[in-house]
């Protein structure tokens, strides 16, 4: 009997050791600047065919938050699996190389980490793709090995990302099946306007436009023999191109599409069920842990990002986020989001949401002209008028009653224990990160951020005036 248990024992302990499941393929589908938008998202203007299909094949994760509401500062996370703060490269772009500070002692990319674990890495450029990284940080490990679908070995364990820049300003318009800007409903903090429907409209066109180059991507996976035993990953680097989206930290700058499908990787297939949907809360960086562990590769101890695939994960808490600097404007903000709450500390408050935007936004985007030719006539409401008026130094927002966090709560005396709650979470965690932001930046680099300031300032100048001028002709027009 003794000697029965003990062969039961072994046996059990064997099996407990052994891998999950075996070592998968991994393809990254990398949009820039999109919110969950999509048809699967319950977005019934937007035409997204191929991406409803995708979710249907496999899970759909509506609470995933970026670290960061631009690209580079986002991507420098996802490719570290470690908050941008922490690691001292949290600006929006350096403009020297030299400004760069190289990753601390025993912290890799994943691209290296991958590479270091047998996989080949390719970052694909093709007529639909960007060979894009944009990272804030040096390293000599920092590329990728391939470019190209076709220079992949589908006989061996590959590691590729494809970037689409499709729903970057300015919008791909969709010419065979254009959005109906009447149709569009735009958040309560926009005012309901045609130029803001339009300007809506546009952004979904891209969306749709991007769909179709992601069929053709996979096609083209197909066809180089590269979906076998492959788990596609499609996801967006943080939220819409829109003002009080990009660059700022709530839902619209911050919350992602995520969709992972296990496709004919037959032992990825228990992980991603098809059609299911996946609520748990989770950061960007989560992302990077999840992609090793599909690969089979240990998440090292440095990473801050957690696998959710792993049986233990039940979601985060709370997920945390950070804006820095961005070409001429210097945010210097961090927020908590726990599933009810955001909580926003602004460490710079001197200016308002819509006048924060940088000069390449000032000559872009057609909101922020409306919100101040309309903020002259008086007619914002009040949410509205939130956008123009100076940032308060902490915001407070119930996310269940109040999804476009419009009511700050932070002077609300009910909620002084949650904001308390908040306020100590997010200080433990700048803590425990380091939270190199919160430290003053050289010389060096602050002048280059002010030279970049003043070379943008001139060269928008002109295309900034004229944006403003079409915009208050059509408002005015309207009143004629």
């Amino acid at each position: 009997m003794k000697r029965a248990l003990i062969f039961v024992f072994i046996i059990t302990t064997v099996f407990a050791c052994q891998p999950k499941t075996e070592p998968a393929n991994v393809i990254w589908l990398l949009c820039e600047d999109m919110s969950p938008d999509l048809g699967c998202n319950g977005n019934s203007i937007v035409h997204t065919p191929t991406l409803d299909s995708l979710a249907s094949q496999g899970v759909l994760y509506n609470n995933v938050f970026t670290t960061a509401a631009v690209c580079t500062p986002s991507r420098t996370a996802l490719a570290t699996g470690m908050y941008q703060t922490s690691i001292n490269a949290h600006h929006m772009r350096y403009y020297s190389e030299d400004l760069k500070n190289e990753l601390p002692a025993g912290i890799l990319p994943l691209n290296e980490v991958m590479r270091q674990n047998g996989y080949q890495t390719a970052n694909i450029k093709c007529s639909y793709g960007t060979a894009k990284t944009d990272w804030s940080f040096k390293s000599d490990v920092a590329y990728f090995d391939l470019s190209k679908w076709e220079e992949i070995d589908p006989s061996k364990p590959f590691f590729a990302v494809v970037n689409f820049s499709l729903t970057h300003r300015g919008f791909a318009r969709d010419k065979q099946k254009p959005v109906n800007a009447d149709q569009v409903k735009v958040p309560p903090y926009y005012p309901n306007h045609p130029i803001v429907r339009n300007d809506f409209a546009a952004y979904y066109e891209s969306i749709q436009v991007l769909d179709k180059k992601v069929a053709k991507a996979l096609s083209d996976i197909k066809k180089h023999g590269l979906d076998k035993n492959t788990v596609i990953c499609f996801f967006s680097d943080h939220g819409r191109p829109m003002t009080r989206a990009k660059m700022f930290t709530y839902d619209s700058g911050l919350k992602v599409p995520v969709i992972i499908s296990a496709g004919n990787a037959k032992s990825k297939q228990e992980l991603f069920k098809k059609g299911t949907v996946d609520n748990r809360l989770m950061s960007f960086i989560d992302i990077s842990a999840t992609t090793l562990e599909l690969a089979g590769v240990k998440v090292p101890e440095w990473m801050q990002g957690k696998s959710f695939v792993d049986d233990d994960f039940k979601g985060r808490e709370a997920v945390f986020s950070a804006s820095d600097r961005i070409g001429g404007t210097h945010l210097k903000t961090r927020s908590v989001r726990t599933k009810k709450y955001r909580y926003i500390r602004n460490y710079i408050h001197n200016t308002s949401v819509n006048e924060a935007a940088t000069n390449y936004r000032k000559a872009n985007h057609p909101i922020y002209h409306v919100l101040n030719e309309l903020d002259k006539k008086g007619t914002l409401t009040k949410a509205q008028k939130n956008l123009v008026s100076i940032m308060p130094e902490e915001e407070l927002y119930d996310i269940e009653s109040d999804p476009f966090e419009t009511i700050n709560l932070a002077t609300n005396n009910e909620y002084s224990l949650v904001l308390k709650e908040l306020r100590e979470q997010l200080k433990q965690w700048q803590n425990e990160t380091l939270d190199y932001g919160m430290q003053p930046n050289s010389p060096e680099l602050e002048k280059s951020f002010e030279d970049y300031k003043s070379k943008s300032e001139k060269n928008n100048r002109k295309k900034i005036e004229n944006l403003k001028q079409r915009i208050q002709k059509e408002i005015n027009d309207e009143t004629i």
